[in-house]
């Protein structure tokens, strides 16, 4: 298990990748970048073996993306409420995979996600020391971000 462990940011990754090349035909490219602008979170909690939340920090642009790929529609015909389910969605998918290829032979319990606005202009929260129970992933994609963070400890 410990194993498993020092390799989350590498499972963080993979499953990211896979479910949006899969779901919304989106390529991903990890970025190393601290001050990351976004325009909505999601969130959702697990609970198992291992307990914790994973976040999704997203921008306008690559959620409008996300939406139009999985839906075949034009970009006027993307609604706030569209893009909001394709985020949570997206968040319960990707932590999900994670879990599954963390601990396959165990049962997680996931929350509904939620979905929250950034009217603020806050940044998504970064990592500036390597944390134990915490894991961070950026990533590009035509100038649109996607940042991952994971907090995770044993139940």
């Amino acid at each position: 298990m410990m194993e498993a462990m020092g390799k989350l940011r590498e499972m963080i990754t993979t499953s990211t990748f896979e479910v949006y090349e899969k779901m919304f035909f989106i390529f991903l490219e990890p970025v190393e970048r601290k001050d990351i602008a976004y325009d909505m979170s999601t969130e959702i909690t697990f609970k198992g073996p291992v307990e914790g939340s994973m976040k999704m920090f997203l921008t306008d642009g690559l959620v409008s993306c996300m939406v139009q790929n999985m839906l075949s529609i034009s970009d006027e015909e993307v609604s706030d409420s569209m893009r909001e389910d394709c985020a949570r969605e997206a968040t319960n998918m990707v932590c999900g995979n994670l879990l599954r290829n963390y601990d396959s032979s165990n049962v997680f319990s996931l929350s509904i996600p939620t979905c929250q606005k950034n009217n603020q202009g806050d940044l998504m929260p970064a990592c500036s020391e390597p944390q134990a129970d915490l894991w961070q992933a950026v990533f590009d994609s035509d100038g649109e971000t996607l940042g991952v963070l994971l907090q995770m400890q044993r139940s």
